[in-house]
């Protein structure tokens, strides 16, 4: 069955009408075989955009804490983190239902193994904070976009490779081991 017709395993009825609504566009456009693509750029836009809020919103709201020895270094620990676990729970659900279609039962097995991966960006967020406004004294906002590129590369690697692989989903068992 080609990517355009997969029905989604579950995901309730607004999930299901989102991907019709979806399928016919793109087959309008003719656009099918790239769904997978095209999804993760718009599930990646609005991951994005729902880190930046976030973030933004956090960087205007909080105090400034820069004096105290921990954030001399790591000026904005917590909007990065606060701004990550924001969009890692919107980018689980949307890349689960609309970019790899990966409705399986073992969701919280699942879920888990996105999150882990999407810790190596926390710490690449992290790191990149330090160097780039710790020490570098970068303008925030600049510092974050460039690391917003890297982040985006690497989640859809860990994601296709770790994640959401097919291939390994359909090696798994039902008691959870898998078959070389």
């Amino acid at each position: 069955m080609e990517n355009s017709e997969k029905k989604p395993e579950s995901g309730g009825a607004f999930v299901q009408f989102l991907h019709k609504l979806i399928n016919a566009v793109l087959n309008f456009l003719h656009l099918s075989k790239y769904k997978e693509q095209i999804m993760y750029l718009i599930v990646g836009g609005g991951t994005t955009a729902i880190d930046w809020i976030v973030f933004t919103l956090l960087v205007f709201l909080l105090p400034d804490l820069s004096g105290l020895p921990f954030f001399e270094q790591f000026p904005n620990a917590i909007e990065y983190t606060v701004s990550w676990v924001a969009a890692v729970l919107f980018a689980y659900w949307a890349s689960k239902y609309f970019v790899f279609e990966s409705a399986k039962k073992e969701g919280s097995i699942q879920f888990f193994k996105f999150v882990a991966s999407r810790l190596l960006t926390l710490i690449l967020s992290l790191a990149g904070d330090f160097v780039l406004t710790g020490l570098l004294k970068m303008n925030e906002f600049l510092a974050k976009l460039i690391i917003s590129v890297l982040v985006v590369i690497i989640n859809y690697i860990t994601s296709k490779l770790f994640v959401f692989n097919k291939k390994l989903e359909e090696e798994e068992t039902h008691d959870g081991t898998r078959h070389p």
